[in-house]
């Protein structure tokens, strides 16, 4: 399954994938939450996503994704070259990560070696994990607080820093707008956060969103 906003990058990997007799691709989506629905539909043993989409963004999405079905494999493919990104694709059990730059040699390898189970990152992102270890490695690894929300609560903060007023989030997500409020201020506690511009500043720093 394809999950990219941009028609002509998922073109160019059909184009890719075309010349495997073995690789099928049984769905394209251009929105987050849409993937999440459609994974849950179609069950694909491998994702190729995007980190930048709209609505809900590719590492949230992934996330949520192998919360329902953990047996799905998922493959980052992105313009990022982000140490956070990485880390938070990993933890949350992400089996790949490459660059569109090198997706014509490597995106073919990469879907099959996470298909076998095992992780691929691209040859400059495996670089940068393995020097970004060696520079760290005796530093203890902190907790992120985010992981003390609630999925929905996890959505609400998604949508808050794309710009989303409360009345948008509301019917963005089918739920009333007090409920919007709720959550809101749950966040603000929770994250130890007070200001709008606060809550971005967190949302770019844990890569939350990539704006």
């Amino acid at each position: 399954m394809l999950v990219d906003d941009h028609p002509i990058v998922r073109q160019g990997i059909k184009s890719i994938l075309s010349r495997e007799p073995d690789i099928e691709i049984v769905a394209e989506v251009s929105d987050g939450i849409e993937a999440v629905k459609l994974a849950k539909e179609k069950s694909p043993d491998i994702i190729i996503m995007d980190i930048s989409l709209p609505n809900m963004n590719g590492l949230e999405t992934s996330y949520q994704i192998l919360k329902q079905n953990k047996y799905i494999k998922i493959l980052i493919l992105t313009m990022h070259e982000n140490r956070v990104f990485i880390e938070k694709a990993l933890s949350y059990g992400v089996k790949g990560y490459i660059l569109k730059e090198s997706a014509a040699d490597e995106i073919v390898p990469a879907i099959r070696t996470v298909y076998d189970k095992k992780y691929y990152l691209g040859s400059k992102i495996s670089e940068f994990v393995v020097q970004d270890y060696i520079s760290t490695r005796n530093k203890p690894i902190k907790l992120k607080s985010v992981s003390s929300l609630t999925d929905r609560e996890r959505e609400v903060l998604q949508l808050i820093v794309e710009g989303l007023s409360n009345k948008e989030i509301s019917n963005k997500l089918s739920i009333s707008l007090k409920t919007v409020l709720v959550h809101r201020n749950n966040i603000m506690q929770k994250l130890d956060i007070h200001s709008q511009v606060q809550l971005i500043r967190f949302a770019l720093k844990e890569g939350i969103t990539s704006l």
